[in-house]
């Protein structure tokens, strides 16, 4: 890349106005992940404190940005965007770090771009957002954890179910995660976002203080889920996820022929681009006469279906959070989920729980909370929920992350 692209969106930006730096170059491809979520709405809390906001980030950055931003600024860090790849597969890991590299390394070339006064926020605890944030000259900076990187153990011994036979996306993380903390732990003026309650104990293990930590909810759309109308109740059961031996696919099917031979007239409906991968085995398990497929929907029709249905169905073998949880419960259904570590701390006890990996367990408390809900009976205490749902939403989350940057004080 000779010469940086610069390109600006929306109207002409007030010039007066201090600008606020987002480093965000893990975006890749068409799909949008949790935490690309969370630092677009970030992104919209910047907006709306009258900061301009300029991106470090990729043509899948720019165009996902179009979709959801009034008014920004992008320095390109890649020539070309990156083509299809399979991240998951020896050849298509060495694309995808050579791609992060290109990022990272023009991203420095223009980090000048950075004036001490205006704040930086790195959009992950990658390497190619750390090592930017840690070199330019911002006298405030921000970055976030979104989720522990599994331990070097549980990567020998595939101790986690996110850790695939290749390994190397986990030992990327692993090492990439411990490199980023450790990196900007140097920064004198600095505030670290942890998502789950219970990253603090490693943080503070790792040197970092009390005062340079702080929790943000990972978040959820309850403006557009409580925008919803109530629904007629079309299904018993939604579910809704990639396929993946981490969400807990083989137990979700078990349960969905459980549920079809035991309650009568029973109906499912399974949310997202899943229908090459799952339409083969629901025909083999003769579930297509009553499971529906979507495919991708709007926002807005996500949370439709969730109120038009009676449970949510969360049988992940791993989670660092629990994003669709939170959507369900933004909406009052109940849901059904095995108790992962991770679960408890956020959602206490608004879920109904099954031991890990009870898949027994697990379809029989299914069929009695769908059972409950044809009755109209409700595991979710009206007071608990209303707290959770304030507590998570992506107005509060936007609120604690300008009040950790106005902690920092003005970077004069």
């Amino acid at each position: 890349m000779a010469q940086a692209e610069h390109i600006q969106f929306g109207p002409k930006p007030d010039p007066e106005a201090p600008r606020f730096h987002f480093i965000a170059n893990g975006m890749f491809g068409d799909g949008i992940g949790g935490g690309d979520v969370h630092f677009f709405e970030m992104a919209k809390g910047v907006i709306a404190n009258g900061y301009r906001l300029h991106f470090f980030g990729s043509h899948a950055l720019r165009k996902a940005a179009m979709e959801r931003l009034p008014a920004w600024e992008l320095t390109l860090t890649e020539d070309q965007p990156l083509p299809r790849i399979n991240d998951t597969a020896f050849g298509g890991h060495l694309k995808l770090f050579k791609s992060f590299g290109e990022k990272c390394r023009n991203t420095l070339k223009y980090i000048n771009e950075i004036k001490p006064h205006e704040p930086v926020y790195a959009a992950t605890d990658y390497w190619y957002d750390a090592i930017p944030l840690y070199r330019c000259s911002a006298a405030r900076k921000i970055m976030i954890v979104g989720m522990d990187a599994p331990s070097a153990k549980q990567i020998l011994f595939r101790g986690r179910p996110d850790v695939t036979s290749l390994r190397l996306n986990s030992v990327h993380y692993w090492s990439s995660q411990n490199f980023s903390l450790r990196l900007f732990r140097r920064c004198p003026h600095k505030r670290l976002f942890y998502v789950h309650p219970a990253m603090k104990e490693r943080l503070l293990s790792l040197g970092y203080q009390e005062q340079e930590l702080a929790y943000i909810s990972n978040g959820m759309d309850l403006e557009t889920a409580e925008s919803i109308p109530v629904q007629e109740k079309e299904f018993d059961v939604i579910w809704l996820g990639r396929v993946h031996k981490q969400k807990g696919i083989e137990d979700l099917l078990t349960t969905l022929v459980h549920l079809r031979d035991r309650v009568p007239n029973f109906r499912a409906v399974l949310v997202g681009r899943v229908d090459v991968e799952l339409k083969p085995r629901l025909t083999a398990l003769n579930l297509l006469d009553c499971v529906t497929l979507t495919g991708k929907v709007s926002e807005a029709e996500k949370f439709r279906l969730f109120k038009a249905s009676r449970i949510f169905l969360m049988p992940s073998y791993y989670e660092s959070w629990g994003i669709v949880i939170a959507e369900s419960l933004a909406c009052g259904i109940p849901v059904v989920a095995y108790e992962l570590d991770a679960y408890r701390p956020i959602f206490g006890g608004l879920l109904h729980y099954v031991p890990c990996f009870d898949l027994n367990r697990f379809s029989t408390v299914a069929e009695g909370a769908v059972r409950e809900a044809r009755n109209g009976q409700s595991n979710l205490s009206a007071e608990s929920l209303e707290q959770f749902k304030q507590a998570n939403s992506w107005n509060h989350a936007r609120t604690v992350f300008i009040q950790g940057l106005n902690s920092l004080g003005s970077g004069a």
